[in-house]
């Protein structure tokens, strides 16, 4: 584990930060109080907002994460093409630079969810936008599937209420379950967060075909075991979903 008083060295993705173009969610807040916590909590209209502004933002920010990618080596449109290829090239190099750049402050929440993630809070942005295009290769590769906000009754208590989500994805394994909602921003954050102690996430090198612990292995993951859910089309005019895009 990284040492606290310990200066980190810094890396490549740092350098490449340093004039990164930052994204925030145009109202800062929590769709849960904090009890720790001086955030606001958002109203329906502010979250919607929110969703509406992230929504919109998806191919600037994927247009902005290109040249950085590229510079460590990873080509943005391997990820389009062949997943698999572009996660086995990205998670070593993550794994390399992800940790000088991790702070304990910036591994909470209320940092997520109030921080304007720029300047010396840039790789939030950074980190938001992997989960961006995490999400645009799984629209592309199962159409009807969409970005939308979580308005589902069962996720009221959880943090993905409101929040813009990856809805539509059926589960291969348990094909009776309703369409799937991935609050991916929140997983990317998780990869973050782990960055203190690295060897506790995953191997520099995991098994072929093992996505587990792997730096944006939600990516293939998903697209072997989910596809579109087969009545997705007939449950947007239902329910919650009605109003979720």
């Amino acid at each position: 584990m990284f040492g606290f008083g310990r200066k980190k060295a810094e890396g490549r993705l740092t350098a490449l930060l340093a004039d990164y173009p930052a994204w925030a969610p145009p109202h800062l807040g929590h769709v849960l109080k904090l009890p720790d916590s001086p955030g606001p909590v958002l109203s329906p209209e502010q979250a919607r907002a929110n969703f509406e502004a992230y929504r919109d933002a998806v191919p600037v920010r994927i247009a902005a994460l290109r040249p950085v990618l590229a510079a460590l080596g990873c080509d943005v449109d391997q990820a389009y093409a062949d997943a698999a290829a572009f996660v086995r090239c990205l998670h070593p190099v993550l794994l390399a630079e992800l940790p000088p750049l991790y702070r304990a402050d910036l591994a909470k929440r209320d940092a997520w969810e109030l921080s304007p993630r720029s300047g010396d809070v840039i790789v939030l942005s950074f980190m938001a936008d992997l989960a961006m295009l995490t999400g645009d290769v799984l629209i592309r590769a199962n159409p009807g599937i969409f970005w939308g906000m979580d308005l589902d009754p069962r996720d009221r208590t959880k943090f993905a209420r409101c929040r813009p989500s990856l809805i539509g994805l059926g589960d291969r394994l348990f094909p009776n379950l309703p369409p799937q909602v991935f609050f991916l921003e929140e997983e990317w954050f998780g990869y973050y967060a782990n960055m203190d102690d690295p060897a506790r996430l995953a191997l520099p090198e995991p098994p072929a075909g093992q996505w587990f612990g792997v730096i944006g292995g939600i990516l293939p993951e998903r697209l072997e075991r989910y596809h579109t859910h087969p009545d997705l089309e007939r449950l947007r005019g239902e329910g919650w979903l009605v109003k979720a895009a």
